[in-house]
């Protein structure tokens, strides 16, 4: 009887004192009106509102280099018509055996709006860029190095038999962790040494050791950035063959059903490095009349990277690709 007359005495306490709502904070949360009633308050924390544009506003959309001239192929799971491509010039060629560049495993067509979407919901990276699909996965979990291969050795012929519109940039999504293929990485290296600027995700591991072909030293690899803007995306393997971090966090981009998609991993950050290599390759040509190297892109991107505080070099290489800085070395 002490304890409830107690807290009775308690209640009119508060009550006098914090006048006509009192909220009791603790387990019960209980808030009690000056009327007496009673009512539970909700007290956990709602969640910050996600920006599903976050990683696009790191690629200022209103810029001079927009990869204008540029051919870039992505070698992936094919691509699906959507409106985020209408009007662009997409040729390609299918590796596996599905007999059409269908993307059925919604991963190419994410990749491909990154650094080429027109801006109907979002803007690639390199709008102006033209895509070559190069489908060398067919969803079945059994892409393999024979068709990379196949694709990066159709690359280097096509350059041979159109030297004025070269491909100048590849997005090879292929990767395994440890080993490799001697065909692929022959293809890989005349490819670089062509001029052709070759970029690969790190890998999705989540731990030290940067996938094949990443790892090689004629491919640009790449790490992902996560959502924070500040660390590392928890999946992505690092190593110190990494060149760049980019973007790999729930990233809008065009999806293979016609809709729209939030895409994670190193796939993703890859697409952004190579759409920063589409407008690296626009301003070294304008700047030298020819086509760049592939060590001449490179450099480019390197100069244009910005580290991010607290990340080791091996999470990020030499940083994340300012396009500001990129269009300084050629915009005037």
């Amino acid at each position: 009887m002490r304890r409830i007359w107690a807290a009775v005495v308690g209640l009119f306490l508060c009550l006098s004192v914090y006048g006509k709502d009192t909220l009791f904070l603790g387990p019960t949360n209980l808030r009690v009106s000056e009327e007496g009633e009673f009512s539970w308050v909700d007290m956990t924390p709602k969640p910050e509102e996600f920006d599903n544009l976050w990683a696009y506003r790191k690629y200022p959309l209103e810029k001079k280099l927009t990869g204008l001239g540029v051919n870039v192929a992505v070698a992936d799971s094919g691509i699906t018509s959507h409106t985020e491509f209408n009007g662009k010039h997409i040729m390609g060629q299918d590796f596996t055996l599905s007999g059409a560049l269908t993307d059925v495993k919604n991963h190419g067509t994410g990749l491909a709006g990154i650094i080429g979407a027109r801006g109907v919901r979002f803007t690639g990276v390199a709008p102006s860029a033209s895509l070559l699909i190069y489908k060398i996965d067919d969803g079945s979990r059994l892409i393999g190095p024979q068709a990379a291969a196949a694709a990066v050795n159709t690359l280097l012929n096509y350059n041979e038999q159109n030297p004025t519109r070269k491909i100048t940039v590849l997005n090879l999504s292929y990767g395994v962790s440890g080993g490799g293929y001697a065909a692929l990485t022959q293809a890989v290296n005349r490819a670089h040494d062509s001029g052709v600027t070759v970029v690969s995700p790190a890998g999705n591991y989540g731990f030290p050791g940067v996938f094949y072909p990443a790892n090689l030293s004629t491919v640009l690899a790449v790490s992902a950035l996560a959502a924070d803007g500040k660390s590392l995306y928890p999946g992505s393997s690092y190593g110190p063959e990494v060149d760049f971090i980019a973007p790999g966090d729930r990233v809008y981009t065009a999806s293979a059903d016609g809709d729209y998609t939030l895409m994670s991993g190193t796939s993703a950050a890859a697409a952004f490095v190579s759409a920063a290599a589409a407008l690296a390759v626009e301003g070294l040509q304008k700047q030298l009349g020819r086509y760049p190297t592939a060590e001449e892109v490179k450099d480019a991107l390197k100069k244009a990277a910005v580290k991010i505080p607290g990340l080791p070099d091996i999470a990020q290489g030499n940083g994340l690709i300012d396009v500001r800085l990129l269009e300084k070395q050629f915009v005037k």
